[in-house]
């Protein structure tokens, strides 16, 4: 359902987005990871109460954010997870939340490794997020 040119992390998003600070990307990144995580669990009390056009509301919401910091897979994912609470697409929707979260955990390696690696940043607590 991925597409292969796009990008667990798009690094150059955030680039682009804020320029060479690598403080400053790192905390875009653990809020987004925080907001996810918040979103996820909304997503998920969503669909178990059948309310799937609360479902698309949340995946837009969590897809623009995506997007915003280069997590190129999960925003497509949400994006067919918008599509299938639209049309009310139970099985569809269950199948993209499980990737979804899956995709997340990649974003969160990514975001903690990447940031890891450069001894001048601080732990964060956000590094726990997912």
């Amino acid at each position: 359902m991925i597409e292969p040119n796009l990008k667990v992390l798009n690094k150059d998003i955030m680039l682009d987005l804020i320029g060479d600070d690598p403080v400053m990307i790192r905390q875009f990144g653990i809020d987004f990871l925080k907001q996810a995580k918040e979103s996820l669990q909304k997503i998920i009390l969503m669909y178990n109460q059948n309310s799937f056009t609360a479902v698309k509301e949340e995946a837009h919401y969590l897809k623009t954010s995506a997007a915003a910091v280069g997590a190129e897979q999960t925003s497509h994912l949400l994006k067919a997870l918008e599509v299938s609470g639209e049309v009310g697409d139970k099985q569809q929707c269950k199948h993209l939340i499980l990737e979804i979260k899956s995709s997340l955990k990649q974003v969160h390696g990514a975001i903690i490794d990447d940031s890891s690696t450069n001894s001048s940043m601080p732990p964060s607590q956000g590094d726990n997020a997912l």
